[in-house]
């Protein structure tokens, strides 16, 4: 079983920076000391950004990722961020990767209540301000477009946070800013543990710089590979450490290109987020639907909800389904088309549902999730139960959201195109389609084909799942998802539409008549209603591929370099899919993951054969 490192005991869990403040200057009530000093800016750029040789850095490399251990209010980062948009205009780099790590994380509040005191940071602060909002605890990816930057902040302990990005090269960091508190008071933030895990997440000739100069932290990161050097500190503080990693037995890392060419197989939600993420990070990108619009196998049900079945403890799945649930809803809330934020109700529980509501509502996660008492219910739904509202989230119209998230200037969807094989040569990969030519070679290739890994992955499982639409007006039409043992969508052209069955055993994909019976009756008994004219429907059956551990997989195929494989997405899909394709294209572009080794390597797509 893998291992998701956390100091949480679900993802729900919130740590807030204790503070007490002085003259609108922040100081820690734990460590009792100062988050900075007055001339914080100034102090920023002797420690951390002259040691790193940011700016002579940023001329000549392709990519670079900066680690920052000690987040705290985003002084350093926002002032590495002010830094880098009067310098990024002669850099080769196209996005600056950052990676920030806190136990504690401060609100938007406290984070502009500082930016008053240092007015050369507004305007960056202002646009990292409209993409941060940690709903969670652990990693979450920030990008911030009109800054070309993109943040990973990982709201952990140093260590822990530390051991989830060993393990894959991506991770790695080419400069540190190690900004903990001081050593007698902060030990974890020092220990040997920590700066071994530093020199491991290190690039070949990766640098740091710290305020202290405590002896035991130079022996730390000496014993780990890093060559020391103390000299005169900042202000009043009599000395400082800076440190540049000995490369010798470090892999030797060659220049990377951002320049990709990426073959997509699938135009369904994984493919089309698959796509979106490689032409996001600057590929350019054929995708192949063997179909002839885009969308045309299992993400073509007229109209599907994000469904936010969390899980209330710190294992790997609890913490994808979670990261997962809320990048996608902020994904598709900034397209123009194709979802709606309307929220979702769960009522009328069954034993297992009651049990999931109540352990939601122990979160005590108001902004999250509002109880409606029955009497509200029965007022504003027309339902006698409670409920639940999360309040987050909404229903989708799938092809509309394939079609945006492929309607991208480096995309161009090939339809008719049945993958036959592939082949590889110097690390190229050429397609060969049983129906078409296509001569283009590749960098990387995502097969993302939903039924179609079926013959190339084993231990997946598929089902056939079936919606009911109900033709004529109901009186129960909801406006937002409701979830109970099955659930209504928000009536679409004039159809009320309900979902689901899960048929293990079927014979050929016609909708089954008898399920769609007892789908409408069991909906009719759970919410305790009825329909009207419920003989008039229509019906539309799609496969559901999962896998036998109930786990998706997503990841490079076998030992292949550069091919990779996303799908048993289950009923999940629309949630899942657009952080697994953001981690497979960090692989691709060599840039931080996403996620955490120990869900990653939940996903691997070789598990059942390793």
């Amino acid at each position: 079983m893998t291992i998701h490192h956390s100091c949480f005991k679900n993802p729900f869990e919130a740590k807030a920076q204790g503070v007490n403040w002085k003259n609108d200057f922040p100081e820690s009530s734990e460590y009792l000391d100062r988050f900075f000093q007055d001339n914080a800016i100034a102090e920023i750029h002797d420690v951390f950004i002259s040691p790193n040789h940011l700016i002579e850095r940023w001329l000549t490399s392709t990519r670079m990722t900066i680690g920052e251990l000690g987040f705290g209010f985003g002084l350093n980062f926002l002032a590495t961020a002010e830094l880098w948009q009067k310098h990024k205009g002669t850099s080769q780099i196209e996005t600056l990767n950052y990676i920030a790590i806190d136990e504690a994380l401060p609100t938007k509040a406290q984070i502009g209540r500082v930016l008053k005191n240092f007015p050369e940071l507004r305007n960056v602060g202002d646009d990292f301000l409209t993409s941060y909002e940690p709903i969670h605890n652990d990693t979450h990816t920030i990008d911030i477009p009109t800054l070309n930057l993109r943040l990973t902040l990982i709201q952990n302990t140093a260590n822990d946070a530390c051991k989830n990005l060993l393990g894959y090269s991506n991770n790695r960091v080419d400069a540190w800013y190690l900004d903990g508190f001081d050593p007698s008071k902060n030990k974890e933030m020092w220990s040997q543990d920590l700066a071994q895990a530093i020199g491991m997440l290190s690039s070949k000739h990766a640098t740091f710089g710290t305020f202290t100069a405590a002896g035991f932290v130079k022996r730390n990161f000496q014993k780990f590979g890093f060559e020391v050097t103390k000299s005169k500190g900042f202000g009043t503080k009599r000395h400082k450490l800076t440190g540049r990693l000995n490369s010798i037995g470090k892999k030797s890392e060659g220049p990377k290109s951002n320049n990709k060419r990426v073959a997509v197989i699938g135009s369904g939600i994984a493919g089309s987020c698959a796509a979106f993420h490689a032409a996001k990070h600057g590929a350019m990108v054929d995708v192949f639907e063997y179909g002839q619009e885009v969308a045309s196998g299992t993400s073509s049900n007229p109209i599907a909800a994000l469904y936010p079945r969390f899980s209330n403890n710190n294992s790997p799945y609890a913490y994808l389904i979670a990261q997962s649930y809320f990048f996608a809803e902020k994904l598709y809330a900034s397209l123009s088309n194709g979802y709606v934020q309307s929220g979702l109700l769960f009522t009328h529980p069954n034993d297992y549902q009651a049990e999931w509501m109540k352990s939601m509502e122990g979160l005590q996660r108001e902004d999250l999730f509002e109880v409606i008492p029955k009497a509200q219910m029965i007022a504003e739904h027309g339902l006698d139960s409670k409920g639940l509202k999360m309040l987050q989230g909404g229903y989708l119209l799938p092809k509309i959201l394939c079609a945006e998230l492929l309607n991208h200037a480096s995309i161009k969807v090939h339809p008719e195109h049945c993958l036959e094989n592939w082949s590889q040569k110097n690390l190229k990969i050429n397609l060969q389609f049983s129906n078409q030519d296509h001569g283009a070679q590749y960098d990387a290739l995502i097969i993302a084909s939903g039924a179609g890994l079926m013959n190339l992955l084993p231990n997946l499982t598929i089902s056939k799942g079936q919606l009911v639409g109900l033709s004529q007006k109901q009186d129960h039409a909801p406006k937002l998802p409701i979830n109970s043992e099955g659930y209504i969508l928000p009536s679409l052209h004039g159809i009320t539409w309900l979902g689901a069955t899960y048929d293990r055993e079927f014979q050929d994909m016609e909708p089954s008549k008898s399920s769609g019976e007892l789908l409408i009756s069991n909906t009719e008994r759970s919410l305790g209603i009825e329909f009207n004219n419920p003989e008039d429907h229509l019906m539309e059956a799609r496969f559901r591929v999962g896998s036998k551990d109930r786990i998706p997989m997503a990841g490079k195929l076998n030992s292949h370099e550069n091919i990779y494989v996303m799908g048993a997405l289950g009923s999940r899909g629309f949630s899942l899919a657009p952080l697994l394709g953001e981690f497979i294209s960090s692989m691709i572009h060599d840039i931080p993951s996403p996620i955490s080794t120990g869900i990653a390597l939940s996903l691997d797509p070789n598990r059942f054969t390793n």
